[in-house]
Parts: structure tokens; sequence; C-alpha cells
């Protein structure tokens, strides 16, 4: 092989690594279900796929998001560097926001490093008042906490940021996400609301599933 040609291979190879970075930072990426929380719509071992483009895709924070360049990151120096880098919560214009019913994986806020599969079962916007009262005390203060306020209770009485109040104004779109298979789910009843930013996309369709018969979600 000349070196005019292996030239025009290494460039090949270069647009090829190049294309595959794009689809899967914008297009999606296929997963397997590991759980059995979403069942009988997915079931445990389904593989389905994640689809980018619907909600707009996240773009990378960091090197560790960019598909087959996060391959340096698995050095302890580049990822501990990498660690410190923030580019942002932002994302590609998208078709439509996320609706209730859509089923949709995002970022355990528990667990950073593991994704969630569930169903939206309800939106809060911007504006949205939630009135705090002792029954529904612990997923309120959810909320508040992850707008990034503090919340407690007082001698029978609730402060929000150290102010006297029982109602609390959302400032940012929220979701409620649920599993189907309620009886057996980690989800919003547990953690609260999730932000826009934690979702990566939503589930559009199964590749495989272990029941043959099963048609859709």
């Amino acid at each position: 092989m000349t070196n005019r040609e292996t030239v025009k291979w290494l460039k090949f190879f270069g647009w090829v690594i190049v294309l595959c970075i794009i689809l899967r930072v914008f297009a999606g990426e296929p997963c397997t279900v590991l759980s059995d929380s979403m069942y009988p719509a997915i079931l445990t071992g389904d593989r389905l796929w994640i689809d980018y483009a619907t909600y707009g895709a996240r773009l990378p924070r960091r090197f560790a998001d960019i598909p087959l360049l996060n391959i340096f990151t698995w050095i302890a120096p580049l990822r501990k560097a990498d660690e410190k880098i923030n580019w942002g919560n932002r994302r590609a214009p998208g078709r439509r926001m996320p609706r209730i019913g859509d089923i949709a994986v995002f970022e355990s806020p528990e667990q950073a490093d593991v994704l969630l599969v569930k169903r939206i079962a309800g939106i809060l916007n911007p504006g949205d008042t939630v009135v705090i009262n002792d029954s529904n005390f612990n997923s309120a203060a959810r909320i508040v906490k992850n707008e990034g306020q503090k919340i407690f209770k007082r001698n029978n009485s609730i402060y929000i940021d150290g102010r006297k109040d029982s109602t609390f104004i959302v400032k940012q779109t929220l979701y409620e996400m649920r599993g189907d298979n309620q009886s057996n789910s980690h989800d919003s009843r547990y953690f609260g609301y999730i932000p826009c930013s934690s979702i990566k996309g939503r589930i559009s369709f199964g590749l495989y599933s272990i029941d043959s018969e099963k048609t859709g979600f």
C-alpha cells in the first residue's frame, strides 16, 4: 500500500468516526432494560432505542460524554481532569417537549451514573403553584430542594429559605416519573420530580423483546 492510499484510508476511517460520534450524540443509542419496573409495557431484557432527536439531544457536558473520544477518560489522570470540566446543560433544538405518557430515559437523581426508564406521569410548568401541607410535605419538599432552595417545618409551620410560607412557585419545568409496575418501581414517589436537564431521550421503539408477541408500548 502506497503512502497516498494509506492517507486515503486514514481519512475514510476518520470520517466514519466523526459520523458515528454525530449519530451517537444527536440521533440516539440502544439500551437494555435491567428491571421490570415498566412491566407489562417493557420487560426485563428488552432492547430499546433511545431517541435523542425528539426532545433535542443533550449536548456533552465534558469529554466523558463524547462517544469514542471518552476512551481517553479511562486514564486516571485524564479522568480526574475531565471531572472538573462543565460545559453546562445545553440541548440541540428538538421537535417537541416531553409529554405526559411518554416513556423517557433519564439520569437517576440519586446515582448520577445510573439511567432509569419510566413514564412521564405529571408535569409542573414554570409559574405553577405548589400548596404545601402536612400530607404532601415530603414530596413538595423534594420539589423545593430540586429548585435549589431550603425547606423545613417548625412548630407546625413551613419555612422556605427561612421565610414562613406554605406555597411555592415552580421556576423550571419538572417531570413526575412513574413506573407502570408501581408495586415494584423506584420512581418520583421516592426521589421527587426531575428537571428537563436530567432527561436523555425518549423510548421511541423496541429493537428486540423477550416476548415475541408484544407489539408496542
